[in-house]
């Protein structure tokens, strides 16, 4: 985990339907699998699909006093939305990670823009768009192991499903990579 402090406060957030209850579900696994304490919190409006949606993480090393996120050190929003509402929220010094779409339709300053929903459609299904980003917020956020993550999300979804969220993820944790690596390079 690259939080100093040795607390990683997460938000995901989005439109319901986009599977990012899941996404904070497999983050908090992978975090539990890790030796973290762990506190994973959701909320979502009142309709089924579209409404504001948000899944809340925080990994730490030791107990945790309060489970509420109010500043996250990592922001994923996959939504304008989402971002109008909790783009401001981000701790001193936290990330943003923002979908090309929603930077298409907002400005985003300083966020990491990335494209979460045309990787997942390259991968053939826009449903695995929350295991991109997550891929993508793992690997930049250091919050667990790549093979934790990925046997976190073997245990979340269905059998037949697998490999295509371990495509996604994969898929995400390169584009987390190579966001690395160009500020490494930028950093020189």
């Amino acid at each position: 985990m690259n939080a100093p402090s040795g607390v990683l406060r997460v938000r995901l957030s989005g439109r319901g339907g986009q599977g990012l209850i899941l996404a904070g579900l497999v983050l908090a696994e992978a975090g539990s699998r890790e030796g973290f304490h762990v506190v994973q919190t959701q909320s979502y409006g009142p309709e089924a699909r579209l409404g504001a949606s948000k899944s809340d993480v925080i990994l730490s090393r030791g107990e945790i006093a309060f489970p509420g996120v109010t500043e996250p050190d990592v922001l994923l929003c996959l939504s304008r939305d989402a971002f109008t509402k909790y783009g401001g929220t981000v701790a001193v010094g936290g990330v943003r990670i923002v979908d090309r779409q929603v930077a298409a339709e907002v400005a985003v300053g300083d966020a990491v823009v990335l494209p979460l929903v045309d990787t997942a459609q390259s991968l053939g299904d826009t449903i695995v768009t929350n295991i991109v980003a997550l891929g993508a917020l793992v690997s930049l956020s250091g919050a667990a192991g790549r093979s934790t993550l990925r046997d976190a999300l073997r245990g979340r979804v269905k059998p037949h499903l697998v490999e295509m969220n371990e495509r996604a993820l994969a898929a995400g944790w390169e584009l987390g990579e190579a966001v690395t690596k160009a500020a490494l390079a930028a950093a020189r």
